[in-house]
């Protein structure tokens, strides 16, 4: 029961009740996932040890990072695109893998994410971003889960 002298504050400019968190938006939720990702990369908190201590976790993590970084646009974009160029370039040398299809580079990189054991830290988290980003350019039922992802960090934001 509120006291009839409570005055209730009044909703933030363009929430909705769509939004789970209110009227947060992509850029400040994308800084928020990119905290905790370096968090999770460095391995200090025990709340990270917890969730990610498993490498699989943490390269899902990143990848839902990528996909989020590219639909927040501006900054948080390049970073994306910076990760999946590096790695795309790589794999596309023509001394590696000279005819890659932006699905086979989806495939590669998602592989590279969550089958090996990495004994390190970093490999999966830089990996599963830049698959993140791949699932958006490669289409067919990579770009169908790259939207569905999008969707959902939609609805949250």
């Amino acid at each position: 029961m509120i006291p009839m002298h409570t005055q209730l504050a009044a909703p933030a400019a363009g929430a909705s009740f769509t939004q789970v968190l209110g009227s947060v938006g992509l850029s400040s939720l994308a800084c928020a996932v990119f905290v905790i990702l370096i968090i999770a990369i460095r391995s200090k908190s025990k709340i990270t040890k917890r969730y990610f201590d498993d490498r699989r976790h943490l390269a899902g993590l990143a990848a839902v990072s990528g996909v989020l970084f590219t639909i927040a646009g501006g900054t948080w974009r390049a970073v994306a695109q910076g990760a999946h160029d590096l790695s795309a370039s790589t794999l596309t040398d023509p001394n590696i893998m000279a005819s890659a299809t932006p699905s086979g580079i989806a495939l590669i990189l998602t592989v590279l994410a969550f089958v090996p054991e990495w004994q390190k830290r970093l490999p999966p988290a830089f990996f599963g971003l830049a698959a993140g980003v791949s699932w958006g350019v490669a289409g067919g039922y990579w770009g169908i889960l790259f939207k569905l992802i999008a969707s959902l960090l939609g609805k949250l934001a």
